[in-house]
């Protein structure tokens, strides 16, 4: 089943999580390395990447020494701000060893909730591309109040998805997938997902964490809004290795969500689904 949506893959978009991109309170330039040698396989073949990735607060917050997250908003969007720089500075030493550059993008919700800026952000990012760039793409955080207060960048990866018209959206985690819930705990992995319903949140435990905000209900409200529109998704451990590749290969890994129409037939009316999705996801 996999293979049916991975095989003639032509643009993809990758979410990476600050879960993946810290470990011990330290920022992990090893793993983001590992990664953007896994994308770079993809460009090589001609593959369109976009990569959206969170890990701003984190990394500041390790520049800074900062062991919990800042509590007020200026703490948060000083911590976005310095680390910022140093998330696209690891980027582009990652992507310039293997003969590709980067560029920064970042934006806010309501970046891509009017129809002439999301046409202006459509255009810059396939500009981008074009031009053999890797769009490294965040909210910008020192700004947007409500991501910081209240989501993260699961949300924007399925409306870059969506922008994009990519053929499919990873959303990279801390585990491998979703779990059926079982009295004891975790059971064992759901494989793939035919239909996001209500019932699919049961699965669903989130633990606080220091250093995200984000959680698997905030994922599965990002995959839900990708397959309504017609971008299958994968969600698996972003330290798995080489989970892109294998991924791709369409091993069996992580969970795979099949998308509920066909690519591209929602966007006929996109103003009235995005103004929808956006008032879902909040």
């Amino acid at each position: 089943m996999r293979k049916n949506f991975t095989k003639a893959i032509r643009s993809m978009v990758v979410k990476v999580g600050t879960s993946i991109l810290t470990r011990d309170g330290q920022f992990d330039k090893n793993r983001l390395d590992a990664l953007a040698s896994q994308i770079s396989v993809f460009l090589k073949k001609g593959i369109r990447v976009s990569v959206v990735s969170s890990g701003a607060i984190g990394a500041g917050m390790v520049i800074l020494k900062e062991k919990k997250r800042p509590r007020t908003m200026q703490g948060l969007q000083a911590a976005a701000a310095v680390g910022q720089r140093y998330l696209m500075q690891c980027w582009e030493e990652a992507f310039s060893r293997r003969g590709f550059s980067t560029a920064q993008v970042l934006l806010t919700w309501d970046d891509l909730a009017h129809k002439n800026r999301f046409t202006n952000a459509k255009r810059t990012l396939k500009e981008i591309q074009r031009r053999g760039l890797v769009p490294i793409i965040n909210e910008n955080d020192t700004v947007a109040t409500d991501e910081i207060r209240f989501g993260d960048n699961d949300r924007l990866s399925a409306l870059i998805a969506i922008l994009l018209e990519a053929d499919a959206l990873t959303i990279l985690s801390d585990t491998n997938g979703l779990y059926a819930r079982s009295a004891s705990g975790d059971g064992q992995r759901i494989q793939f997902v035919e239909k996001i319903g209500e019932q699919i949140f049961a699965h669903v435990r989130d633990q606080k964490k220091d250093f995200t905000v984000g959680g698997m209900h905030s994922k599965l409200k990002a995959v839900r809004m990708s397959v309504d529109s017609g971008v299958p998704v994968f969600l698996a451990g972003g330290r798995e290795h080489d989970v892109l590749l294998r991924l791709f290969a369409g091993e069996d890994i992580g969970t795979f969500f099949l998308p509920q129409i066909k690519k591209g037939q929602i966007r006929k009316n996109w103003a009235l689904h995005f103004s929808k999705q956006i008032r879902n996801g909040k």
